[in-house]
């Protein structure tokens, strides 16, 4: 059951990133997190399974709220092609400052789950109830 306020919702996506140029894995995803007129985002290493171990975390440039309805598309300058494998909620409005620990709930799979990011990367926790 969601307990949060329906007045502070807020929208995330995932994005599979493929053909980056600076990556050298060939692969890797886009986190977005709704944040006024932008998304702070951060490329992870691997997708994060609930309560499995921490991804490695990488903070990167903002992008679009148009990213958050896109399923997919090629990125501009040649940078490869991103498509959408997950998007969903979450109930709380990111720090005003740029900060390196971002704890929020959100729903991930259908299931309320607290996203962890910080030093060690993110990770993914069921919530106790």
């Amino acid at each position: 059951m969601i307990t949060a306020n329906k007045k502070n919702i807020y929208r995330w996506v995932l994005l599979r990133h493929i053909y980056a140029p600076d990556d050298l894995r060939g692969i890797h995803f886009d986190l977005l997190l709704e944040d006024q007129d932008l998304c702070r985002s951060w490329r992870l290493s691997e997708v994060p399974c609930v309560d499995g171990s921490y991804v490695e975390a990488a903070c990167i440039n903002p992008h679009k709220l148009d990213w958050l309805e896109i399923k997919e598309k090629a990125v501009s300058g040649n940078r490869g092609y991103a498509t959408r494998i997950k998007k969903g909620i979450f109930f709380s409005s990111l720090p005003t400052i740029q900060s390196n620990l971002i704890n929020l709930s959100m729903i991930w799979d259908d299931i309320e789950v607290t996203m962890l990011i910080d030093e060690n990367g993110c990770r993914i926790t069921k919530q106790k109830k």
